[in-house]
């Protein structure tokens, strides 16, 4: 036995050294659960995200759909149109192609 050991010392030793192998349990303890939240949490985000894409991907999907469907009426209108009154066609785009011939024009004098 050391000069300065004492059976209380070494009772005290003995206790420190308990509560220090508790505290790393407990903290070997946190490390994991939290990992295991983390890891949680990031499959929930992952999930919620897929999700959401999916869902943006159905909805572009309509969108598309939905405008392809549109143009192609506006089309069938324009074309419709332009077989119905072939002089007054020709008269709005040469009055067009001169309003857009000005504006470059004037544009490029600034």
């Amino acid at each position: 036995m050391s000069l300065f050991k004492t059976p209380r010392t070494s009772l005290a030793e003995e206790r420190l050294e308990k509560e220090i192998h508790d505290l790393m349990h407990a903290l070997e303890h946190l490390r994991s659960s939290a990992s295991h939240d983390t890891r949680h949490g990031y499959e929930r985000l992952r999930a919620r995200a897929e999700d959401l894409l999916q869902h943006s991907r159905h909805h572009c999907h309509d969108g598309a759909h939905s405008l392809a469907q549109h143009c192609h009426q506006v089309g069938q209108c324009t074309r419709d149109c332009v077989r119905a009154h072939p002089w007054a066609s020709l008269a709005v785009g040469v009055g067009a192609a001169a309003l857009f011939g000005m504006l470059f024009a004037r544009g490029r004098d600034h």
